[in-house]
């Protein structure tokens, strides 16, 4: 029997991520009172308000109970369904999503959800008045602190200062027009970040008791006291007060800094890719896993019988039985182990939902077949690269409306995720339709970060110079923000595709967006490998990646710029040495070695070895931790007799 906290955890994962896609398009709908989103809104909140009630957990109880008093209101009509009320519904959400992770991991929550029940049940009240703020809305200083430190490094504050001024205007009744004025004379002396409220506002007079605050960036000799001095003889203030938030800003900087290195990247919006813990599986499959257990003791027990008789004729005979019995149990096994695409990506229309609003964008999200199964580990492994293309997509790949609008394109944005299945194989790609990828500009950037030279630059065709964003800390990006552009991610994304034997193909137009595909297999690494030697190390190589094995005597080598290559078909081909290219130690080149051409389509190479020692099918399991990801090496494998055998990748050899 399962255990009910485990049960109620999944139960309750399940809801929340069903409530988040019921908002949207609540949120969506042209007639949000008459929506059948909003009975689905409704229905599954007021499950969670119950089901937080039966386990005991009375804060999220509390905490759902006020969400689904909000969506009552809006449902008959009392209330209006605005950005800003939206806003308080998800970050309602968001804490009860967070409640569930923390009884999942510790058996109870220590969050303190009052402060937004407060928020919920102060929009209920002033019904649609929006002059009551929402904790998705106010511009607090913390959230001043998390913007500049998103735009700076650690390393440049400490060449400048960061100085928050909070300015009070005498009331004149033009208290606009002198704080131009006063702005105008800010922008001469310092460099003017921001401003609290925005411009326009301020030249509308639109800041309360006649304050506003600025946001600068000084020298570093330059302190709050000298900013505050500043202020202090300027005739149309009544009042200055200056504060220093480099400090603050760095040590924000320095936390994301570090999330960064940890490949955490959070787009200021709570948000992670979900892995998947648990499966469900149909009785049938139950039944049949357990016959075929039974056929395989009743097998085994038949075979030990007769190895006690040294009947060998019979043994083989059994030996056969054995395995088709075995083949079917891991048919049986692999095809439970399968799950839905939707189980990591059903939380994409939020992310892309909460992104675009805190960017002023506005786009339309769509996905289609995340029927499709895969194996839940290549699932768990793809949720990060996805998570990190989809906040691409939105952060650079769509345009502001404006922009758009100029280029004569719709305001509005698309994005869509695409899954299709061919035959053992996975494609799972993210396409948009934005600005696209400027091939100049990755070429530029690629010279100038040392990635390529000019002369490498010059001959690399369009699809080769796309695959330098994953070239790692690779980034066009000139200002960073709070959702990518540190340097870090796409190289990553390749590196997570390639553990799992996979591959990716990037694909762009000029204004007509971009294109990425992520081709992944179906099942785990399951694959017929052919063993070489280099020297006494043995390796294995995917025997679908293999054109061809000749003994070095029989090819032809010659030297091209110092390299050893093997000419084919009018094709060269560089000629690798195992031994060299994984050290191997006390290893001597000898004519007798053995020569193993790869498939033109994977890549142009052949490798020589010392000897080829026969084929096996294998379960590869990826490396992890340190070896994940090295160059040359996909992963490992057991073989029967217990012996460890490293698998080779061709392409990064």
């Amino acid at each position: 029997m399962s255990d009910p906290t485990t049960t109620f955890v999944q139960e309750s994962q399940e809801d929340i991520q069903k409530l988040n896609n019921a908002l949207l398009a609540l949120e969506k709908a042209a007639d949000p009172e008459n929506s059948d989103a909003i009975e689905t809104v409704f229905r599954v909140a007021h499950n969670l308000k119950g089901n937080f009630g039966v386990m005991g957990y009375t804060d999220a109880s509390n905490m759902a109970h006020a969400v689904e008093d909000l969506l009552d209101c809006i449902r008959d009509g009392e209330l209006a369904v605005t950005g800003d009320r939206m806003d308080l519904i998800f970050s309602g959400v968001d804490m009860l999503e967070q409640m569930v992770r923390e009884i999942s991991d510790a058996g109870e929550t220590e969050t303190d959800p009052q402060s937004t029940i407060d928020a919920i049940r102060a929009s209920i009240e002033s019904g649609d008045d929006e002059s009551v703020a929402t904790p998705a809305t106010t511009a607090s200083a913390d959230d001043r602190i998390d913007d500049m430190a998103a735009a700076f490094d650690p390393e440049d504050l400490e060449d400048c200062r960061l100085i928050r001024a909070t300015l009070e205007f005498e009331q004149t009744g033009s208290e606009h027009v002198d704080a131009m004025f006063v702005l105008d004379s800010t922008r001469n002396e310092y460099d003017l970040l921001e401003m609290v409220p925005d411009n326009e506002a301020i030249e509308n007079g639109e800041f309360d008791d006649g304050t506003f605050d600025v946001y600068l960036q000084t020298d570093v000799e330059t302190t709050a006291e000298d900013v505050a001095g500043f202020y202090a003889d300027n005739r149309y203030l009544e009042d200055a007060e200056a504060e220093d938030l480099t400090e603050a800003v760095a040590e924000v900087a320095r936390e994301d800094e570090k999330a960064d290195e940890d490949e955490s990247e959070d787009s200021g919006v709570n948000h992670t890719s979900q892995e998947v813990e648990s499966i469900r599986v149909d009785v049938e499959q139950i039944d049949q896993l357990y016959n075929q257990v039974e056929e395989m003791v009743t097998s085994r027990i038949k075979l030990r019988k007769i190895i006690e008789e040294n009947d060998l004729v019979e043994a083989e005979d059994e030996l056969e039985e054995h395995g088709k019995i075995t083949s079917s149990l891991q048919d049986t096994v692999l095809e439970i182990r399968l799950v839905p695409l939707k189980k990591i990506v059903g939380n994409f229309p939020r992310v892309v939902r909460d992104i675009s609003r805190k960017q002023d964008k506005e786009i339309d999200f769509e996905m289609e077949g995340v029927d499709i199964e895969m194996d839940r580990s290549i699932l768990n492994e793809l949720g990060d690269p996805l998570m990190h293309l989809i906040r691409n997509a939105v952060d650079h790949g769509i345009e502001p409306p404006e922009v758009r609008e100029e280029k004569g394109k719709p305001r509005e944005g698309k994005i869509r995720l695409i899954g299709e299945r061919e035959r053992d194989r996975v494609s799972v790609t993210v396409q948009d339709d934005g600005g696209g990828l400027d091939v100049e500009t990755i070429r530029k950037k690629a010279i100038n970060q040392g990635v390529i030279t000019e002369e490498e630059a010059r001959v690399l065709e369009d699809s080769e110079v796309y695959d330098l964003i994953f070239h790692p800390g690779f980034s066009t990006t000139e200002e960073v923000t709070e959702v990518s552009g540190r340097g870090v991610g796409m190289d990553v994304v390749n590196q997570v595709v390639r553990g799992v034997d996979g591959s990716i193909n990037v694909e762009s137009e000029p204004d007509a967006g971009t294109s990425v595909t992520l081709m992944l297999p179906v099942s785990v690494a399951i694959v017929r490998v052919l063993f070489v030697t280099a020297g006494e190390e043995k390796y294995g190589v995917p025997i679908k990646n293999i054109d061809e094995i000749s003994e070095l005597e029989d090819v032809t080598v010659e030297s091209v710029e110092g390299r050893p290559t093997i000419t084919h078909d009018e094709r060269v081909y560089p000629l690798l040495s195992l031994s060299d290219r994984l050290d191997v130690p006390d290893t001597e080149p000898s004519e007798d070695d053995m020569v193993v051409r790869i498939k033109e389509d994977v890549r142009q190479v052949c490798l020589r070895c010392s000897d080829v020692v026969g084929q096996e099918e294998v379960v590869i399991k990826p490396f992890e931790g340190v070896l994940s990801g090295a160059p040359g090496i996909s992963g490992a494998s057991v073989l029967g007799e217990g012996e460890v055998v490293m698998i080779l990748d061709v392409d990064t050899l």
